[in-house]
């Protein structure tokens, strides 16, 4: 089990590292200490999910802030990413999917940091919160829904254990889900949760659409790297593209593994914040 640091957001937080060039996208109209809806009605397994559009495809996920409250139990949740190019009730191919310990708070936006995970987006995705659960409903604590109306119906999703996939406006539901994806601004983030300037995360074909240290990584059609020098290629060299050749700490796929302590960076709060700690179980 890996544990990574979380905060409740009452400030402004900075990195002490590096300034993080991000986008943030959401749909609701939630402000600090705000008045919100808690959703107790889940049934175990059952998603409330959020739709983002991006500026362009190619983009890396670094983060999701959600308000998870109704009480301050703790309660195990799956964050999942889904392509959501093809805009129907059900989301396409999945990109992500991670289990994270949560303490409810009725006011603190709660964040899971993914930047180690190197998620790539699409240009449309969506991101779902799966409730676990032995009670039935689930009860609190709970994802929320802004008091400002449903804004935007085409962008709030329920996955209901009989129903299946449906607008949550089907269900009666009044509020956008308070579910916010931060995404690279045109730069791609260091393994210690910075930004590195050179890295954009666009769309490529090949290597040579992409800037200097980096390569075009097919499988995605991304610019992206593997290290920046030879101590993140396990006794190998690192190439003018960011690539590892050599060495034998490599994975099934032929990439470098940078290795990670676990510290994505030292936060600064400059406003009132909760430091919580979110446990999450590896991916099998």
């Amino acid at each position: 089990m890996r544990a990574v640091g979380a905060i409740c957001v009452l400030g402004v937080l900075a990195w002490s590292s590096a300034a993080v060039a991000e986008t943030e996208l959401k749909n609701d109209g939630f402000v600090t200490n705000g008045t919100a809806g808690f959703q107790g009605g889940f049934h175990n397994n059952e998603i409330g999910a959020s739709r983002f559009v991006a500026p362009a495809a190619g983009r890396q996920l670094l983060k999701v802030q959600l308000l998870f409250g109704g009480a301050t139990a703790q309660r195990t949740i799956t964050l999942k990413v889904w392509d959501d190019t093809a805009g129907g009730n059900a989301p396409g191919g999945e990109l992500y999917t991670g289990d994270f310990q949560m303490t409810g708070s009725d006011s603190a936006m709660q964040e899971i940091n993914l930047v180690v995970d190197n998620v790539i987006v699409p240009a449309q995705f969506r991101v779902g919160i799966l409730m676990q659960c032995s009670v039935d409903p689930c009860g609190y604590p709970s994802i929320a829904r802004d008091a400002d109306g449903l804004n935007a119906p085409d962008k709030n999703y329920l996955m209901e254990s009989s129903l299946g996939w449906q607008r949550s406006a089907t269900f009666g539901l009044n509020g956008d889900w308070i579910i916010r994806a931060f995404i690279t601004d045109g730069g791609g983030a260091t393994s210690d949760g910075g930004v590195d300037a050179g890295v954009t995360g666009g769309a490529c074909n090949g290597n040579a659409e992409c800037p200097g240290g980096q390569f075009c990584d097919l499988a995605n059609h991304a610019c992206t790297f593997e290290c920046r020098s030879a101590e993140d290629c396990g006794g190998g060299t690192c190439n003018s593209l960011g690539m590892c050749v050599g060495g034998g700490d490599r994975d099934a796929s032929g990439c470098c593994r940078v290795e990670s302590n676990g510290d994505v960076g030292v936060w600064v709060v400059l406003g009132v914040g909760v430091l919580l700690v979110i446990v999450r179980r590896r991916r099998s």
